[in-house]
């Protein structure tokens, strides 16, 4: 059966048409949120759950932020922790020297790390 994966985009982005406190937010936190809040009841309906793909990480401490954010989102919906899965695409030598470090702070949310251009490597 095909899963739906989804890539939010990258922290350097804005969501102009949605403000939080009069200024632009970001577009990877509004993806993101937009997604778990309409979509995490039905995927759990069918036995799936909420997966990410996150592009465009360059340190473990970028994997922190994302997992703090799948936490604060889960407790926020009464949701599992650990229910996000994510994971991430490894496309600078950066990140290619913090894999680990990367699995390790996404902790029960990663799935796995996937070099640009090719096959997924499982956590």
């Amino acid at each position: 059966m095909a899963t739906l994966v989804v890539r939010p985009r990258g922290w350097h982005m804005v969501e102009r048409h949605f403000e939080v406190d009069g200024a632009p937010m970001s577009a990877s936190l509004f993806d993101f949120g937009l997604y778990l809040f309409r979509n995490h009841e039905r995927l759990k309906g069918i036995g799936s759950g909420p997966y990410f793909y996150l592009p465009k990480l360059e340190s473990h401490r970028e994997a922190r932020l994302w997992n703090r954010v799948f936490e604060l989102a889960q407790d926020t919906l009464g949701i599992p922790r650990g229910t996000v899965r994510a994971t991430v695409l490894i496309e600078t030598v950066l990140a290619a020297f913090e894999m680990d470090e990367i699995l390790y702070e996404l902790g029960s949310h990663a799935t796995g790390l996937t070099p640009a251009g090719g096959t997924t490597c499982s956590a």
